[in-house]
C-alpha cells in the first residue's frame, strides 16, 4: 500500500507552488506517495479535512501556533518548511537566509553602489531575519544599512502583516525621497519590491539610476509585470520540497534526521532592469562595462574591450580591477552566463542555437564553462528552472 502523505503547503504563492513541485518530483522518482492536499493560502490555520485524516506522514508550512500544536498532538511523522517557532520532534527544512542576504548585498555592491537600504514588513519574521543578516554582512564589508519598516499593526499572520504594510505608501515615499542617491535597495520579497517600484514612479524617483531595487523569490508574474522589470534573488523551493519528501520517507520508516533543521542555499540572482545600474567613477571603465554588456554574447575578448575604449590591455586590467574588484574576462563571462540562464529558462531553443546566440562556437565548451560557474549542466538548469516557472508556461 502506498504511504499516505498530507501536504499542508499554500499554492497561492510561487514559493509554495514550487515546494509542491519538489515534493511531486521526489514522489515520482522514489515513491510514489498517495498525496492528500487542498488549495489553501499561507494564512489559513488547521484545514478541516486534516481533523479526521488518517495517514502516515505530513509535510507542512507551519504558519500558526495552532497548526503546530495540532500537528504535535497528531503524533504523525511531520516535516516543517516554515520554522516560525521550534516544535519538538518536528524537523525543519528551510531557506538559508544568510545566503539570501549575501547574494543580495554582493549584487548591489557589484553595481558600484556605496549606499544601501532595506525595505521590509514590520513583524514579519522572514523580513526581520533577512534584515539582520544584511546588516551584519554589510558591516563586515564596511557599509551601513538604512532600514524602513512599517508601523507595527499588531497583526501576527504573515499575510496580514504584508497587507497592512502595503497601505502606508506616503510614509514609504517620504523615506525613499530621503535616501542618498544612488542607493541600492533590497526589499524583503518581490511583493514589497514591486510596491517600492510603484512608489518610486509616483514620487519621480528614477530606477535604477537613483535607487536600484532588488526583490526576493523571483516570482516571474511579479518581476516581469513591474516597470522596470524587477531583479530578484532566486531561492530554491523545489529543492526544499524534494528534501522534505526525502526526509519524510525516512521518518515513515523509523529513521529521524540527526539534526533538527536543514538549510537550502539560495541559487543566485536573476538580474533585470531594476538593478541595471552602472555607478563607476571612471568613465573609461564604465564605457568598457557598457561595451561588455552590449557585446559579450558576440564572442568578444579582453583585447576587443581594450580596443573599443582605446587603452592598452594592461591599463584596462589595472583600472578595471581598481574600480570593480573584478577582471574584464570575469565580467564578460558573467554577462554570458546570465544570458545563457535566461535562454535556458525562458525558451525551448536547442543547446546548439543557444551556444550560437551566446557566442560559443561549440556546445561542449559552453556546457563545460556553464557547469564550472553554476555547478549544473545546461540541461539540468533548464529542467529545474522551466519546472520552477511552469505556472507561466
Amino acid at each position: 500500500m502506498l504511504p499516505k502523505v498530507a501536504v499542508v503547503v499554500e499554492s497561492s504563492r510561487s514559493y509554495g507552488r514550487n515546494i509542491l513541485r519538489g515534493i511531486a518530483a521526489y514522489s515520482r522518482s522514489h515513491g510514489p506517495f498517495s498525496i492528500y492536499r487542498h488549495d489553501q493560502g499561507l494564512a489559513e490555520s488547521v484545514p478541516d479535512w486534516l481533523d479526521d485524516w488518517e495517514g502516515d506522514g505530513i509535510i507542512a508550512r507551519i504558519e500558526s501556533e495552532e497548526l503546530g500544536a495540532f500537528l504535535t498532538r497528531r503524533d504523525i511523522p511531520t516535516v516543517d518548511l516554515r520554522y516560525r517557532f521550534p516544535i519538538p520532534n518536528i524537523p525543519t527544512i528551510e531557506t538559508d537566509e544568510a545566503s539570501v542576504a549575501q547574494l543580495a548585498c554582493d549584487h548591489l555592491i557589484a553595481c558600484g553602489i556605496k549606499n544601501f537600504a532595506f525595505c521590509g514588513f514590520e513583524g514579519a519574521d522572514y523580513s526581520n531575519v533577512r534584515q539582520n543578516h544584511a546588516v551584519e554582512y554589510l558591516k563586515q564589508c564596511g557599509y551601513s544599512l538604512n532600514v524602513y519598516n512599517d508601523r507595527a499593526t499588531g497583526a501576527t499572520a504573515t499575510v496580514s502583516i504584508e497587507s497592512a504594510g502595503l497601505v502606508h505608501e506616503r510614509e514609504l515615499g517620504e523615506w525613499l525621497q530621503s535616501l542618498p542617491k544612488p542607493t541600492g535597495l533590497w526589499a524583503c520579497n518581490d511583493v514589497r519590491a514591486a510596491q517600492v517600484l510603484n512608489v518610486c514612479r509616483e514620487y519621480d524617483i528614477s530606477v535604477p539610476d537613483e535607487i536600484a531595487v532588488l526583490g526576493v523569490d523571483d516570482d516571474r508574474l511579479i518581476c516581469e509585470l513591474t516597470t522596470p522589470s524587477l531583479s530578484s534573488v532566486v531561492l530554491d523551493p523545489f529543492r526544499v520540497g524534494y528534501l522534505a519528501a526525502e526526509a519524510l520517507a525516512k521518518m515513515m520508516k523509523g529513521t529521524y534526521p540527526a539534526e533538527p533543521s536543514a538549510l537550502v542555499r539560495a541559487k543566485g540572482i536573476l538580474s533585470r532592469q531594476s538593478t541595471n545600474l552602472l555607478n563607476i567613477d571612471d568613465a573609461e571603465v564604465a564605457t568598457a562595462i557598457n561595451f561588455i554588456r552590449d557585446h559579450a554574447c558576440e564572442g568578444i575578448t579582453v583585447v576587443d574591450v581594450a580596443n573599443a575604449i582605446h587603452v592598452s590591455r594592461s591599463t584596462l586590467a589595472r583600472r578595471f580591477a581598481k574600480f570593480t574588484g573584478s577582471t574584464v574576462k570575469a565580467e564578460i563571462t558573467r554577462v554570458r552566463i546570465n544570458r545563457l540562464k535566461q535562454l535556458l529558462a525562458d525558451t525551448e531553443y536547442s543547446l546548439a542555437k543557444i551556444a550560437n546566440m551566446v557566442g560559443f562556437a561549440h556546445v561542449e565548451y559552453m556546457s563545460t564553462m556553464f557547469k564550472e560557474h553554476t555547478g549544473e549542466t545546461p540541461g539540468q538548469y533548464r529542467r529545474l528552472h522551466q519546472r520552477f516557472h511552469a505556472t507561466l508556461d
